[in-house]
């Protein structure tokens, strides 16, 4: 099978690098200064689960590129409307979707343009970034893609075949890998974990083991949690006992290191994700009638944020 990745950073990067090394078909849609840069350097993968230097291959555009079995995208939320319209000529030409974004509203931008028939989803869990020189930086022994068909969208024979294909090629990857069917909940899940952590790393400006040192910071941290659970429980996918379990050991750990990759974006006078991880959230706790007032500081925050950054005052 053919798979095209488009954006060569941390998520799309690092996860495209293991399936070359698997002997998969890859090929990267990057924008001009990270063909450049990935022609002049090779994709460089720097893991506690082993170091790579890879030749790639790249397309800046889908002309004359030929045809592809999937396309996985891999960009930030905020990138996703041009996504769309690089991805659209692959698409057309019969390419099965699967984004790796976090959240959910993009699953409504991508039905919207391409229709349910062709998309499928997935998650990628893992702490990597893109360094100044355009290497990949793994900062922990995790990474684990998770991807499947929705439950309200089962999938057609070809979305299937190409996903039976994918998931054997991530089986001899160097990361953890998982079909899910449907992979609804786990989607869920991870908006639940995301939007807790995002929320109050970014709101508190520290990692999760800062928030417990302060006075009821546990609080705060389960008074969120607990706002994200009401809404994935009124989209009729609330997280299980033993997931919750778990999230509360990471999410609260004294002295953890913990915190979200928006929080480092911040950090950076960087573009974040905040409509589509916590604004979508807070929206439709909203819509369900929940005061979610955690949730709406959250975003304020973030919003500030924003217009500071678009005015140049940082």
């Amino acid at each position: 099978m053919k798979t095209l990745i488009l954006g060569a950073g941390g998520v799309g990067g690092y996860f495209g690098g293991r399936l070359i090394e698997a002997g998969g078909d890859v090929t990267f849609q990057v924008r001009p200064a990270r063909a450049r840069n990935l022609a002049a350097t090779g994709l460089v993968i720097k893991s506690p689960l082993g170091d790579a230097k890879l030749a790639v291959k790249t397309i800046e555009d889908a002309a004359g590129s030929g045809a592809f079995d999937l396309v996985i995208v891999s960009c930030k939320a905020y990138d996703l409307a041009p996504a769309i319209d690089a991805i659209a000529p692959h698409v057309v030409a019969g390419a099965i979707v699967l984004p790796l974004l976090n959240g959910m509203r993009h699953h409504d931008d991508l039905r919207a343009r391409f229709g349910t028939e062709q998309m499928i989803a997935g998650i990628a869990q893992i702490e990597a970034t893109l360094s100044p020189a355009g290497e990949i930086l793994h900062k922990s022994e995790f990474a684990r893609m998770v991807f499947g068909p929705f439950e309200e969208y089962p999938p057609t024979p070809r979305a299937q075949s190409v996903l039976s294909d994918f998931a054997t090629l991530c089986g001899s990857a160097n990361f953890s890998s998982k079909l899910l069917d449907p992979v609804d909940q786990a989607l869920w899940d991870k908006w639940v974990m995301i939007g807790t952590l995002g929320g109050i790393t970014c709101l508190m400006r520290g990692a999760t083991g800062d928030v417990m040192a302060a006075k009821e910071g546990r609080e705060l941290i389960e008074e969120l949690l607990q706002e994200a659970i009401s809404v994935a429980t009124e989209n009729g996918y609330p997280p299980s006992a033993d997931y919750l379990v778990n999230a509360r050991k990471l999410l609260m750990a004294p002295g953890s290191t913990f915190m979200a990759s928006m929080l480092r974006d911040i950090e950076k006078g960087g573009a974040i994700e905040a409509d589509h991880i916590i604004g979508d959230m807070y929206r439709r706790a909203h819509e369900f009638g929940h005061d979610a007032n955690v949730l709406r500081m959250v975003y304020c925050h973030l919003q500030t944020y924003q217009a500071r950054r678009a005015r140049g005052g940082l």
